[in-house]
């Protein structure tokens, strides 16, 4: 207005630059009606310095002000103190991880059944489940129905009964199954596959084997993929051997593992640690000096430890790759938030 009165917008030459935390957005303004309209669409997160330059009657007016959305103050001290760790984007190969749950068995490659040579009936069995043996050791006394004379069944391998059957005074014929001995010190983790992932599957690839509770996820290599798929389950077994020298992978658990099936090399990746919600967003925290402010941004593929940046960060931009929700939780308290 001037004089009381409304001032013609093509008289006016408007121009707004808006400061953002890592660039500078340029609108140019044009007459539409009774209004100044720019050229370009503000975007997502309004968080920025706003200068306005405007050009009437021969004069310049320039207005500045903030306008902040999603940003905080902290320096390298308070980051380090608060446990906040910041790295650079940049490529990194990102694995396709396949899901699959299973189950843990005995190696049957290591484990024998003792049987007896000759009919007859049972004197002894002198061990019991879960006990351990040693190779050459008498597991149980048969007397021969033939000779009438006791011999001993001994295990020809070192382990751990995990079956037995059968008691003294029994009847047993050639060839039934008194003990099962497994050496656990290895065990299988078979995994049963989608029909959709059958042809992601191959041996050799790496898989990611998670029991829950307290016992560490540990890495493994397939060692084999049936070439037949289970006819009512529709699944297909894949199958790796596990080191077991502490016994925890005890067979009969439930797991689930993660089968990298393929890996690719990508431009711009962040760490899965550093992502947070902010309004409907997925962002990351960006730095520049002492200041942090939120990065939108449009995700691509992840393995579980890093995700691919479509878009929303360039390579080198540094970020709060560990310890993001503490500069979230500093951005909440300080009120940096932007009502629409």
């Amino acid at each position: 207005y001037e004089s009381g009165k409304p001032i013609d917008p093509a008289q006016v030459e408007l121009t707004m630059e808006l400061h953002r935390l890592l660039r500078v957005d340029t609108l140019h303004y044009r007459k539409e009606g009774d209004y100044l309209i720019g050229d370009k669409t503000v975007e997502e997160p309004h968080s920025f310095d706003i200068h306005l330059l405007a050009r009437y009657g021969g004069k310049e007016y320039r207005w500045t002000y903030p306008s902040y959305e999603g940003r905080t103050e902290m320096s390298d001290e308070a980051l380090q103190s608060s446990g906040a760790v910041v790295e650079n984007a940049g490529p990194a190969r990102i694995r396709t991880l396949l899901k699959a749950n299973g189950r843990v068995t005995p190696n049957e490659d290591r484990m024998k059944h003792v049987t007896p040579r000759f009919a007859g009936v049972i004197r002894e069995l002198r061990k019991r489940l879960g006990e351990t043996v040693v190779e050459g050791e008498v597991l149980a006394v048969i007397e021969s129905n033939e000779s009438l004379r006791p011999y001993e069944l001994k295990s020809s391998l070192a382990g751990t009964v995990i079956e037995k059957r059968g008691v003294p005074g029994e009847f047993v014929k050639e060839g039934d199954v008194l003990y099962t001995v497994a050496d656990l010190s290895t065990v299988w983790v078979d995994l049963d596959v989608y029909r959709a992932d059958f042809p992601k599957v191959k041996t050799g690839q790496e898989v990611t084997v998670d029991a829950g509770e307290d016992i560490p996820k540990v890495k493994a290599t397939l060692a084999y993929v049936s070439p037949v798929g289970a006819l009512h389950a529709q699944t297909l077994l894949a199958r790796a051997v596990l080191p077991n020298p502490e016994g925890v992978w005890r067979p009969g658990l439930f797991v689930s593992g993660e089968i990298s099936s393929e890996e690719a090399e990508v431009p711009v990746a962040v760490k899965a640690s550093a992502l947070q919600t902010f309004r409907d967003w997925t962002v990351v925290f960006v730095r520049k000096g002492d200041l942090l402010e939120i990065a939108p941004l449009e995700l691509g593929r992840s393995d579980g430890e890093w995700i691919e940046v479509l878009s929303g960060l360039s390579p080198g931009q540094a970020y709060v790759s560990e310890g993001s929700f503490i500069v979230k939780a500093d951005v909440l308290k300080s009120g940096a938030t932007h009502d629409h």
